[in-house]
């Protein structure tokens, strides 16, 4: 039986098309795959140090550079077409307090001095990037890097990139390596950089069911067995099949405080556009097909979704005569948190032209940028106790009436290096290690 907080999410009701459309969501019964080999299973990300303790910067051994191109070790190896981790599967990025958390600098523990990149930017500390990034790093193993922490930009990634004397490709590459992968497992990007639905998100979500959508995944949801099925890819990213995940269907909604803002904001308004295509397609007589609305005229399709400069917006007169720019302005204002937590992935980290106010995460950089000798590595342990502070800022999401169990990087209570992710860590009888269980699901893998 589902939980009270899934069974709450599926009653509310998402209308992925108008009325009389054809669906492009419809799931043929999958093919479920046996005798999987055995995989080591994922560790529980760490950020590295004690998140309460201002760190400005993290020791750490750095390997040698790897000859031909290749990538030094790092905790995610074990990630494949076949072993996929489920954060690659989640819709919606949760609340996270990592967000403004300043980023400690990346200090060589045999050398002393800060690393860099080769075009003298200094690196930033993150307990799962490898120190060398393979050139030929595949989309998933950038899309995971990315959703484990919130801070993490393309930029620190690309610092790392490991080129041995090969020509370093263009951003849009490694982009382009990540939109591909997500597209072979229908998720969106967690960061768009832009408020107004893309055409690839509103194709995408009418790919998704109605199950899939509230429950913030893109697992195949099993309701009659209360199971996620997780795919498997080949190499060239075709799905041979399901496997049963092991995961609570509730798995991808325990780290939202109640009530759950599932459908997002951001998905609300990219549906409420879908529909909008949809209806102008119907009335201009192109069909009733899901994406029948690709085939309007450009002048028809919203500016933003046009490579043109030149395009001038027409008013859609079939429905309110408003044109796109005008209709969605007005709704943005409906939904603020239209924006997904975080920051556009791939920007240079670099100051504004203009002075102007900087957040937290900003406010580093360029101190880091202006005075890159101040900066003293922290020559204790990684992990290291918090620092008594009587009036420290308490992260809102912690305030409210349900909050998260457990967020990465945080102690438990009277246990200063001890992760509270262990207490939602179980073992089941066949060995195999199951992570952020809520107690209440226990039961389930004994």
């Amino acid at each position: 039986m589902a939980s009270a907080r899934a069974q709450s999410q599926l009653s509310k009701q998402v209308i992925i098309d108008i009325p009389g459309t054809i669906p492009a969501n419809t799931q043929l019964p999958p093919i479920l795959l046996a005798n999987q080999p055995a995989r080591p299973p994922f560790p529980a990300y760490n950020v590295g140090y004690n998140v309460r303790a201002n760190v400005r910067a993290v020791r750490q051994r750095i390997p040698g550079r790897p000859a031909n191109g290749h990538g030094s070790p790092h905790p995610y190896q074990m990630l494949a077409e076949d072993n996929l981790h489920p954060a690659l599967f989640q819709l919606e990025p949760a609340p996270s307090p990592l967000t403004d958390i300043e980023v400690p600098l990346l200090v060589n523990e045999q050398t002393g001095q800060i690393e860099t990149s080769p075009s003298g930017r200094q690196l930033r500390y993150f307990w799962h990037l490898p120190r060398w990034v393979t050139v030929d790093v595949l989309g998933q193993m950038m899309e995971l890097w990315l959703r484990l922490d919130p801070r993490v930009e393309m930029a620190d990634i690309m610092d790392r990139v490991n080129l041995d004397n090969r020509a370093m490709p263009a951003p849009n590459v490694f982009n382009m390596r990540r939109i591909r992968f997500r597209e072979a497992i229908d998720v969106p990007s967690f960061n768009t950089g832009r408020r107004e639905p893309g055409a690839s998100e509103v194709e995408r979500i009418g790919v998704l069911t109605r199950e899939q959508i509230l429950l913030n995944t893109a697992m195949r949801v099993d309701l009659q067995n209360n199971r996620l099925l997780r795919p498997i890819l080949d190499t060239n990213r075709n799905r041979l099949g399901y496997v049963d995940s092991g995961l609570p269907i509730d798995y991808f909604l325990v780290n939202y405080p109640l009530p759950i803002a599932i459908p997002s904001d951001r998905q609300v308004v990219t549906l409420a556009l879908r529909h909008r295509m949809q209806t102008l397609a119907v009335r201009r007589g192109l069909g009733n097909g899901a994406s029948a609305f690709q085939n309007l005229p450009p002048a028809l399709l919203p500016r933003w979704w046009m490579h043109r400069a030149n395009v001038q917006p027409a008013r859609i007169t079939d429905i309110d005569n408003r044109t796109h720019d005008e209709w969605v302005q007005g709704i943005l204002q409906q939904y603020p948190g239209i924006t997904r937590a975080g920051r556009p992935r791939s920007r240079a980290r670099q100051g504004p032209t203009q002075p102007q106010p900087q957040q937290p995460q900003q406010q580093q950089r360029q101190r880091q940028r202006q005075q890159p000798q101040q900066v003293q590595p922290a020559a204790a342990p990684a992990m290291q106790p918090a620092a008594a502070r009587t009036n420290a800022a308490i992260d809102p999401r912690l305030l409210v009436a349900n909050p998260p169990h457990a967020f990465p990087g945080l102690m438990r209570p009277n246990a200063p290096t001890e992760l509270e992710e262990s207490r939602l860590i179980i073992t089941s009888p066949d060995g195999a290690t199951h992570y952020y269980v809520e107690p209440v699901h226990h039961a389930m893998y004994r």
